[in-house]
């Protein structure tokens, strides 16, 4: 009676033992599941937005006098007029984005009102008939390419360049004089659309499925303007046109 209990204990330890090795051969064959990596939030597609923001505009007007032009005090030539002012700017922007994983590219075009003149006094007397020199920019228009990098899936930080058009107006008056007999001393204008280039960077935050916040800053250089008058031999100022701009952006992506 107890080798036929002893043999049955053996035989069931070893049945145990058989079904718990076929259970680990098995248990290893199954797959293991991978980790699923959180989803990219998507960025690419068309948008449309607004901006608002400050913009430094700096302006200047180079004129050359002579020797024997005693008369508008241009005697100690070259007179230089350069002077910034800060202004307000604000518009609107569309864009298409294409993105390769971590990376996004694309082109974005706007159209910006900005507010605000850059004067300048005169430099020698008299020194009592106003500004010497005004400037500004009425309106500005870029077409820039991007490229950037998300440092999350909802952060992107990029750069940014390309064309820049805006709508000019820069008037030069000797000394601060509106009129004078002497040609020299006639007022020097221009008011023109320019072309020039723009260049700069920023950072924008997807905080819903459509809508993005960021912040950009741009430098703009409309190159320069020549101003004369209708005057036979009157000289000729040139004028030129810069800005920095730094803006915020609210984009609604479809």
């Amino acid at each position: 009676m107890g080798d036929a209990v002893k043999k049955y204990n053996g035989f069931l330890l070893a049945t145990t033992g058989g079904f718990a090795a076929m259970s680990g051969a098995q248990a290893a064959d199954l797959p293991v599941k991978a980790r699923v990596a959180p989803p990219v939030a998507s960025w690419e597609g068309w948008y449309i937005g607004l901006h608002a923001g400050a913009a430094w505009q700096r302006a200047g007007a180079d004129y050359t006098g002579t020797v024997g032009e005693v008369a508008n005090g241009a005697a100690l030539a070259p007179i230089v007029h350069s002077n910034k002012h800060t202004g307000f700017i604000g518009g609107g922007q569309v864009g298409y984005n294409w993105q390769r994983g971590m990376y996004v590219f694309g082109l974005e075009g706007d159209i910006s009102e900005l507010t605000g003149k850059v004067t300048a006094p005169p430099l020698r007397s008299p020194a009592t008939k106003g500004n010497a020199f005004e400037g500004k920019i009425n309106w500005l228009s870029t077409l820039r390419g991007r490229a950037g990098w998300l440092v999350r899936s909802d952060t992107l930080v990029y750069a940014t360049g390309g064309l820049a058009v805006g709508g000019v107006k820069d008037d030069f008056k000797p000394n601060g004089l509106t009129s004078s007999t002497n040609p020299n001393n006639t007022q020097k204008s221009a008011s023109k659309t320019k072309v020039g280039w723009t260049v700069g960077g920023g950072i924008e935050f997807m905080f819903a499925r459509n809508w993005t916040l960021g912040l950009e800053g741009l430098y703009v250089d409309l190159g320069k303007t020549d101003g004369t008058t209708s005057r036979a031999n009157t000289k000729t100022s040139s004028f030129r046109n810069t800005a920095a701009i730094a803006r915020a952006k609210l984009n609604y992506k479809f």
